[in-house]
């Protein structure tokens, strides 16, 4: 990339990339994330709301 001049770098970096393809665990993990931060929202907006609605 550091050899190219200015209108050859802009070329290529406007090009996008293909989609990687990713093997079945991988994507497993990635669902099993998902599901985990889906779980994780509602926990911390509970523990953030009883945190200001208990008094000190």
């Amino acid at each position: 990339m550091d050899a190219l001049e200015p209108g050859q770098l802009v070329s290529a970096t406007r090009r996008p990339l293909p989609r990687r393809a990713l093997s079945q665990g991988i994507l497993a993990l990635l669902w099993g994330l998902r599901i985990y931060v889906l779980i994780a929202i509602p926990v911390v907006v509970y523990a953030f709301v009883q945190a200001l609605l208990t008094p000190q």
